[in-house]
């Protein structure tokens, strides 16, 4: 009897582990749309955001290694608890005040709702709950040192260095803009289908995207964040879109681009204006670009200061 007790809690405990690393993995892999969905508080800022993403992974990944492994068994399994309950805290905020399809716990590939997360968590914390008296591995001085040490790399590196934020990798990349045509950028804005299009008084930020890409689609709602939650004027953004005239109107819905003027153009037109290159951004003086950004260089100080 003992020993199918001890069975069962070894694969509780490692069965919780293993869900806090694949929940983790998971938000690694969409985790442009998870730092989105933690700026859509308006808590903090664009760049804090990136950051508190990242150490929510972190600490997912360390917690789930830590309690495989059983090292700092009862610090690991303390923090774990408080993370439970702080997501449970949050998911109960998001239910009562947001209409949330989904809380991406489990990132973009699996979709949970807020309520399904709830009883997920109410769950986990009673499991863990039930494998709260466990003792350390007996590893050696040193061997501990390194298996300590080993679990805050495996959690660090993924967020932090194979993931880099927006910021380091501009540090890394090409930071005088995308090369973009000038001469088909003006010969599409002569067009007889651009006639109602004015923007040469001013500045303004023109997304030359494309309706089925899936890089556009996290710029525009990055986008559409950064502008509702600093209050900029919508009439100085612009998308010239090209895609199917069905598809356009649900991607606005789904990239809350809806307060946005669109404007369709030929799809030989805007490959030629920012060579293939989607999205990209143009930053517009008085009807001449300034400066370009993809999504990587779309920073929120940027737009901010040149809409303000």
């Amino acid at each position: 009897m003992h020993n199918i007790q001890s069975i069962l809690k070894m694969v509780i405990r490692i069965g919780i582990g293993l869900f806090f690393i694949v929940s983790a993995v998971l938000k690694l892999l969409s985790l442009d749309s998870f730092e989105l969905y933690i700026y859509s508080f308006n808590i903090v800022n664009f760049v804090w955001s990136g950051l508190v993403a990242r150490a929510i992974i972190a600490c997912e990944i360390l917690v789930g290694v830590l309690l495989i492994a059983k090292v700092r068994y009862k610090e690991a399994w303390w923090l774990t608890m408080l993370m439970l309950i702080g997501f449970s805290l949050l998911l109960v905020y998001v239910m009562i005040f947001r209409d949330d399809s989904n809380c991406h716990c489990m990132g973009d590939l699996v979709e949970i709702k807020p309520s399904v997360s709830l009883i997920k968590n109410l769950v986990a914390i009673a499991l863990l709950l039930l494998v709260r008296k466990e003792d350390d591995y007996r590893f050696g001085s040193l061997g501990r040192k390194l298996a300590l040490a080993g679990a805050f790399v495996a959690a660090l590196v993924p967020p932090f260095v194979l993931f880099p934020m927006d910021g380091v990798y501009n540090l890394f990349s090409k930071s005088d803009g995308l090369e973009y045509s000038e001469t088909d950028f003006n010969a599409l804005m002569a067009d007889s289908t651009m006639q109602d299009v004015d923007i040469t008084r001013g500045n303004y930020i023109v997304g030359v995207i494309s309706s089925g890409c899936g890089f556009c689609k996290t710029s525009c709602l990055k986008m559409s964040e950064i502008v509702s939650n600093n209050q900029l004027d919508t009439n100085r953004i612009l998308y010239f879109v090209w895609g199917d005239t069905a598809a356009v109107r649900p991607f606005q819905t789904e990239t809350k681009t809806e307060m946005f003027r669109f404007v369709q153009v030929n799809p030989i037109a805007a490959v030629r204006v920012v060579n293939g290159q989607f999205p990209t951004y143009l930053f517009i003086h008085n009807g001449e670009v300034e400066a370009t950004a993809d999504l990587r260089h779309l920073t929120e100080k940027a737009v901010c200061e040149y809409l303000k």
